[in-house]
């Protein structure tokens, strides 16, 4: 049995790319000042579907900008290392590992499919010292920063598990977002999870008819 999971708002409790640009932004003034310069346009650029992947890479760019692959790497290592000691406003949601944990109990197989950056992913999942496969968005260095390349998100997260090998359906999928409905449609078992009353009503618009809503 596959089941299928997503990061930010499923495991974890808030968004960790967010969080990751942030926490390098604020530590150095220039590239704050860049941020807070952009953001009326970068942000609801990232709200909208349609120019997510742009909006997010000029605030990537301007968060990594000189940066090789190895400083991203400890970037990112560095973020988990600090998340893992509870220095940041991020957690773990506890009903999803231990979800996790009941596959993994049962034999099943683990992949985490996120629009998060890969290294960043990798990075926070890692400790967990569990056999979980992570999908997410790949970067691409370009001017000097990094910038999105194949954002792992809606469709493309379908197409991302299938490339990996586990074809076109999967027994669970448990996400947060509606923008992850052919995450849920291809699976036998969709969860929608979230506090209770938010998760019943992603649910209901969402017309699955197998889909379960789970408060957690």
């Amino acid at each position: 049995m596959l089941a299928v999971f997503d990061l930010d708002g499923t495991l974890l409790d808030s968004d960790s790319t967010a969080l990751w640009l942030w926490d390098r932004a604020r530590r150095s003034l220039p590239r704050l000042l860049a941020i807070l310069l952009v953001a009326p346009v970068a942000i609801p650029m990232v709200i909208a579907p349609r120019t997510r992947r742009t909006g997010a890479s000029i605030l990537l760019w301007i968060a990594t900008v000189g940066l090789d692959e190895r400083e991203l790497q400890d970037s990112c290592a560095a973020f988990a290392s600090r998340f893992q000691a509870g220095a940041l406003p991020l957690r773990w949601r506890r009903q999803g590992v231990e979800t996790l944990e009941g596959h993994f109990a049962r034999g099943d197989e683990v992949v985490v499919v996120t629009a998060a950056p890969t290294v960043l992913a990798q990075s926070l999942i890692g400790p967990l010292d569990r056999p979980i496969v992570v999908l997410g968005t790949s970067l691409k260095r370009q001017a000097g920063g990094w910038v999105a390349d194949v954002h792992c998100r809606h469709q493309r997260k379908c197409q991302a598990l299938a490339e990996a090998g586990h074809g076109p359906r999967w027994a669970y999928a448990y996400t947060d977002s509606l923008d992850d409905l052919p995450l849920l449609r291809g699976a036998d078992a969709p969860m929608i999870v979230g506090c209770g009353k938010a998760a019943r009503r992603r649910l209901g618009r969402a017309r699955l008819p197998n889909g379960r809503a789970m408060a957690w």
